[in-house]
């Protein structure tokens, strides 16, 4: 039987209702066994995998975040996986493999911040822009040079919304499988060899074929040639450089509507 270091009222309301469960995002984040073996991580990613979000509340958060994009006069698009895409591995918790879950809800979401630095890296990289671009500052602002003073800043105009579910998903099992794990060990780090032994390295992944809705909005006065450069850079990043973890190996990249 799984051993867990909670509270005694929140772990009797945890086993008591956690057949019931519909946010994976807590049993992966905060109802978290102790771990004493790979076996133990893997049963407690598939369980999160069968803990499904409702369908309703993936749809009343869609509306919410369309009433929000629309009051904001955001511009929305869709894009779809291409193939595996993760969000958050790098994020530290106790099965050393992250993922970001909604914080309330419990779904896979992509944050906006790094749907900036994907629309920044396809105009620094794709469209050869500089910091010093009137179009990139005008897209991402500024920070004031050395010498300069604190009023020499500015701030970018777009708003890149987190994207959001399009509609109920399954989230599926991956592995990262380290043939020469004796090579990766910092303290007592051994040559790649052949005898060694691989370790796999469990994680979860948004399937092939998810949709999501994007938005861009735009901060004070209206400059629709900007803004639009902002969403043609998103929609370039989202296609060619790729979201989250891993996109050397394929994953992250998206079909845009």
């Amino acid at each position: 039987m799984d051993e867990y270091v909670l509270p005694r009222d929140t772990l009797a309301a945890f086993q008591a209702g956690h057949t019931a469960c519909h946010n994976p995002g807590l049993l992966f984040e905060r109802y978290v066994p102790k771990i004493e073996s790979d076996g133990q991580k893997r049963a407690l990613l598939q369980r999160v995998i069968g803990c499904q979000p409702e369908a309703a509340l993936i749809k009343a958060h869609l509306a919410r975040w369309q009433a929000l994009a629309a009051h904001a006069g955001a511009t929305t698009f869709q894009a779809t996986t291409q193939w595996r895409f993760v969000t958050g591995l790098g994020r530290k918790g106790a099965l050393e493999v992250g993922f970001h879950f909604h914080p309330l809800y419990g779904f896979p979401i992509i944050p906006g911040s790094g749907l900036k630095g994907v629309a920044r890296t396809w105009a620094l990289l794709g469209e050869g822009k500089d910091e010093e671009d009137p179009e990139f500052v005008a897209v991402f602002g500024r920070a004031a040079k050395k010498g300069e003073p604190e009023s020499a800043g500015r701030t970018g105009g777009a708003v890149f919304f987190d994207a959001v579910l399009g509609g109920p998903i399954k989230l599926e099992l991956d592995v990262i499988n380290p043939h020469y794990p004796d090579y990766y060990r910092p303290n007592d780090r051994q040559p790649p060899a052949n005898w060694q032994s691989p370790v796999p390295v469990y994680f979860l992944a948004v399937p092939a074929g998810t949709r999501f809705h994007f938005a861009v909005g735009w901060r004070g006065s209206g400059d629709s040639h900007a803004h639009g450069l902002a969403m043609e850079w998103l929609k370039a990043g989202l296609r060619d450089v790729g979201v989250g973890a891993k996109t050397g190996a394929g994953y992250g990249y998206w079909e845009v509507a």
